[in-house]
């Protein structure tokens, strides 16, 4: 590798963690000819649902030249969110990566600082050590879970980890706990990362402890899937479709992964993705950051005025619109808007 390349490389890395990403990795931009297969056999199972979109993006999904013309490399950027705070299994639940702020207002401006700070040192002149980039029209296109990138695909060809059967990309130091994001450039490396070894071995886990059977060997139908169900789902919910006590997502797949253990877990530093005070009853806590954890849950109470109880069913159907829009104003948990809270939470089983 180039001294240039190498040097650039590394600013690239340290300005991701100085922002708090876990992992970077870098993948020379090419067709991905084996995952968009894959996609495509999963498409036409399919498994996608109502998901149309999917489909529409696919040619983009497949060719990052056809989203960035000069396309040459993609860097690829995870982020923890993991936070030691379990389930309550009594009340309804939330999937851990909507506990806090929505994710995509976190991201996406870390992501844009990375990239001014990408182009300040690649149009420096002066700085004879990257000077090869100088006359470069720089381009640089950046994505958090929201446009037609296989950001899973991508996550797993930088290193980042390898791909699970729950078809959740699995870090070896964070487990499976990450936002993934991506960067598409007309920046060419000379040398770009490699993938991890599948350490799933034998492991079934996650396809057993599905509560409603979704999970294949990597593949997830999402007909059969509690998230899409109460997420993606704007019709009602098949009566064979059992979501579990599950309001908003699911973590079931998640929860029971070995390399999602207390021995691999890392509690994140943001605290914009622990749960909402409003939203919890809080133990003592260290500079914001939960301790102890002793009988801490999320969702044990609401933050409507009168007091409502998160764990008496009726009243959390008789929250107003307005009061779940400000509930949730800069919340994952808007995306089911407030028909879809509603007809979850009359959904699930009493408890």
């Amino acid at each position: 590798m180039s001294l240039t390349s190498s040097y650039l490389k590394k600013l690239i890395s340290d300005k991701a963690k100085e922002l708090g990403f876990v992992h970077t990795g870098f993948s020379k931009a090419e067709i991905l000819e084996n995952e968009s297969a894959k996609l495509k056999e999963w498409l036409d199972s399919g498994f996608a649902a109502d998901m149309t979109w999917i489909e529409k993006g696919f040619d983009k999904r497949r060719n990052v030249n056809m989203i960035m013309e000069d396309a040459k490399s993609v860097i690829s950027l995870a982020y923890n969110y993991y936070t030691p705070i379990e389930h309550n299994e009594t009340l309804p639940k939330i999937s851990r990566y909507a506990w806090g702020r929505d994710y995509h207002k976190i991201l996406k401006p870390k992501l844009k600082e990375l990239c001014e700070f990408i182009r300040l040192h690649c149009e420096e002149r002066s700085n004879k050590v990257i000077s090869e980039f100088a006359s470069l029209q720089l381009a640089m296109l950046y994505y958090v879970d929201d446009g037609p990138v296989m950001d899973k695909a991508w996550a797993v060809k930088s290193g980042i980890g390898w791909m699970g059967k729950h078809t959740n990309v699995i870090s070896p130091k964070y487990g499976s706990w990450l936002f993934l994001c991506e960067i598409i450039t007309n920046i060419e490396f000379d040398e770009y990362d490699s993938p991890l070894e599948d350490l799933c071995g034998s492991c079934t886990l996650c396809i057993s402890a599905c509560p409603t059977g979704a999970i294949e060997e990597y593949k997830v139908d999402a007909n059969l899937c509690i998230s899409y169900q109460t997420i993606e789902n704007r019709g009602e919910i098949p009566d064979n479709i059992n979501l579990d006590g599950w309001i908003f997502g699911c973590d079931v797949c998640q929860d029971v992964c070995p390399y999602n253990s207390p021995k691999y877990n890392h509690p994140t530093d943001d605290l914009n993705f622990y749960p909402k005070e409003e939203l919890t009853m809080s133990p003592p806590s260290q500079g914001g950051v939960p301790v102890g954890g002793g009988g801490h849950h999320f969702l044990d109470i609401c933050s409507d005025k009168s007091g409502v109880r998160w764990k008496d069913k009726s009243k959390l159907t008789q929250i107003a619109e307005e009061e779940f829009n400000k509930i949730f104003a800069n919340s994952p948990v808007k995306r089911t808007k407030y028909k879809g809270w509603k007809r979850n939470l009359e959904k699930i089983s009493p408890r």
